[in-house]
């Protein structure tokens, strides 16, 4: 079973941003947690404006690797290149020449690496997306424990049902569809630009929460 921390922030969620961290929100908004009331996609585009030369240099050299194909592939790539990555290769099997992976496939990718590299997983949630990372020192191999996306949507919504967070039902809601194995191109986009977000944080050298700590949003309208 998953043990993941959650940090969700609504559309007035600043009050429970600490001080040091409010002070910040004019610099560098793309440290902050992800919300509906934030507008994902639109804040790519603010990501990018607020960037020093420094910052943009480091995300146009790093090395990105997408493990898997498809329309959600497609979503994470066009989420970077609004970013500012440009050294974006697809894979289908493993390869080294990278600095950060986005594993879609969850084909062993973490355990076959041998922790070399930071890993974002992402996950269509039909309604909303979500993203967990797995960094090199993470002691984890999250393809070994089954159907990952399930198990990851069911202890979400359980523990956004457990310490009462906001704007949270909607996954509860949406379970029975992930048990089918629906998807949306909603849910992709918005885990898409969750994983834009992550990425740019760790090529400058920023924290990201990361496992068994997991980021989640709802698509917004």
């Amino acid at each position: 079973m998953f043990l993941f921390l959650m940090q969700s922030y609504s559309r007035d969620f600043l009050h429970t941003i600490p001080k040091s961290v409010r002070l910040q929100w004019a610099v560098k908004i793309y440290t902050f947690g992800y919300g509906r009331g934030l507008g994902l996609y639109l804040i790519l585009r603010w990501i990018k404006n607020d960037m020093t030369s420094e910052e943009k240099n480091k995300i146009e050299s790093c090395r990105i690797m997408i493990v898997g194909k498809g329309d959600f592939a497609d979503a994470i790539n066009t989420a970077l290149l609004k970013v500012g990555f440009h050294n974006i290769i697809y894979m289908e099997a493993l390869t080294e020449s990278a600095d950060i992976a986005v594993d879609l496939a969850m084909n062993g990718i973490t355990g076959r690496l041998g922790g070399k590299l930071p890993v974002v997983y992402p996950f269509d949630f039909i309604e909303g997306g979500a993203a967990m990372v797995v960094l090199p020192d993470d002691k984890v191999e999250l393809e070994a424990k089954g159907e990952v996306r399930l198990c990851a949507a069911k202890y979400m919504s359980g523990y956004c049902a457990f310490w009462n967070i906001d704007n949270s039902d909607w996954l509860r809601v949406v379970l029975p569809r992930i048990e089918q194995g629906k998807q949306s191109a909603k849910g992709q986009q918005t885990a898409a630009c969750i994983c834009a977000r992550i990425l740019a944080n760790i090529a400058v050298g920023r924290d990201v929460k990361h496992f068994p700590r997991f980021y989640l949003a709802e698509s917004g309208e």
